[in-house]
């Protein structure tokens, strides 16, 4: 038998070993448990008490107001409760970033002969005949949509996706969550375009015109339709949603004759109009006005369609693509179907630079300045520098069809069922002037780029 003196209790008795032991662990247990309470205090516990009675009956009246609110929405709103609707409150929900930065190395997808990419809002946007698609900036499949469009034709925007069956009757719009609007007109779709804002155009004819120029608000819904008794060449969505350009054309006296309108949406007047002796096929918005591409030249005009400048080609035309600040032209040159000469020329229709290009041509695209131009041509991407006029070049994977820039030093390749990123911050440049000089084509420096003010003859 021991004797302990239990200091809490203040008095001694005489146990075993074992009950010593649990004796102890109970004293210094009660010891612990008096600690915490006069350290937390009765005030403070009856506080806490009180605050979190409130939150409960504060949780179980937001659910009771929420129930109440349903039942009355559908019982008195029945009626409200639409698809439409539904999409409607959609258009406003975006799940991805604002950046345009894909990091995933490779994002894969269905391959298809028909295949259009595109960047949306950060995201890879694709529409081929086997369906849309959207793919986030690490290569993870956001949405997928079994719209099958023989043609399909992918215009993106700041804001929506227009998918349309070029031939075909039907169209869709996307967000980056859904499919928000889609329509079948009676009648094959020409063409379309969005701008920023949302608003589109959609074209295609009806039993008495060739062509109805159909455009919509940011809502879907249909404001204003343009007819024409001549067929539609292309039309374009100003980006700010200001304006629209339509061009069309006809034939008189056994020769082309195409017409140049542009036309403020929610209005069928015709703020300007111009006429363009020649088939007029492509027409482009840039940052002081509109260029259009016709069969023997280009034309240059400022915002109230005033030519500028009107340019021949020098030999057959085989692609181009227009920033806000350059068009880029590539030409066929020499005898071998793989020699091309690229001009790029200024929004004045000055040609700021040429060069001599080879291999098989598979795209041109440029950044979102508008100052870096890339060219796709076998396995090889060539960047023109126009900030230090300056050209390099990068070895690539064979294959890609088309190329789509994410800023002035990193790209996706798109292939036949997957896209790559490449990055790169050295591409081995040289001056562009002085790799004209050493081909003996000076026609930058000189002036006697492809220029010629009476080429593609316009009426105001």
């Amino acid at each position: 038998m021991t004797t302990i003196w239990l200091r809490n209790t203040g008095y001694a008795r005489n146990t075993s070993p074992k009950k010593e032991r649990k004796e102890a662990f109970a004293a210094a247990k009660a010891m612990v448990i008096e600690m915490q309470r006069q350290l937390s205090g009765p005030d403070n516990n009856k506080y806490y008490e009180n605050v979190a009675k409130h939150f409960r009956r504060a949780k179980y009246f937001t659910i009771i107001l929420l129930i109440a609110f349903l039942l009355t929405s559908i019982t008195f709103n029945r009626s409200e409760i639409t698809i439409e609707n539904l999409q409607y409150l959609m258009k406003f929900i975006s799940f991805t970033n604002t950046e345009t930065s894909i990091t995933a190395t490779k994002i894969n997808y269905s391959s298809s002969d028909n295949t259009r990419l595109s960047l949306f809002i950060g995201d890879l946007c694709y529409l081929s005949p086997n369906g849309y698609a959207l793919y986030d900036s690490r290569g993870n499949t956001i949405m997928t949509d079994s719209v099958k469009y023989t043609y399909p034709i992918l215009k993106t925007s700041a804001k929506f996706a227009l998918c349309l069956d070029l031939g075909g009757n039907s169209y869709s719009i996307f967000n980056t969550f859904a499919r928000l609007h889609s329509e079948t007109l009676d009648y094959p779709i020409t063409g379309g375009d969005i701008a920023d804002s949302g608003a589109f155009v959609i074209a295609t004819s009806t039993r008495e015109y060739r062509t109805a120029v159909q455009l919509y608000d940011s809502d879907f819904n249909l404001i204003s339709r343009i007819l024409r008794e001549s067929y539609l060449a292309d039309v374009k969505y100003k980006s700010d949603g200001s304006e629209v350009a339509i061009m069309t054309f006809t034939s008189r006296d056994g020769s082309f004759v195409s017409t140049l309108d542009l036309v403020k949406p929610g209005s069928d007047s015709v703020r300007k109009s111009a006429k363009i002796s020649g088939l007029a096929y492509s027409l482009y918005y840039t940052g002081s006005g509109v260029t259009v591409i016709t069969d023997s030249g280009l034309l240059f005009y400022n915002a109230d369609l005033d030519l500028v400048r009107a340019v021949s080609f020098p030999s057959s035309l085989v692609m181009a693509d227009c920033s806000d600040k350059y068009l880029t032209c590539v030409y066929a040159s020499g005898i071998l179907g793989n020699s091309y000469r690229v001009v790029v020329y200024d929004m004045t229709g000055r040609a700021t630079c040429e060069i001599e290009l080879d291999g098989k041509l598979a795209a041109v695209s440029h950044d979102e300045s508008g100052d870096y131009i890339f060219i796709l041509a076998n396995n090889r991407v060539t960047r023109l520098n126009l900030v230090n006029r300056r050209i390099g070049e990068m070895l690539v994977e064979s294959g890609g069809f088309d190329i789509l820039p994410l800023d002035s030093n990193s790209f996706l390749l798109a292939m036949n069922n997957y896209a790559l990123t490449c990055e790169t911050s050295s591409w081995a440049e040289r001056y562009i002037d002085r790799d004209a000089v050493e081909n003996g084509n000076n026609s930058v420096e000189s002036g006697n780029a492809v220029d010629s003010n009476n080429a593609g003859s316009a009426e105001q």
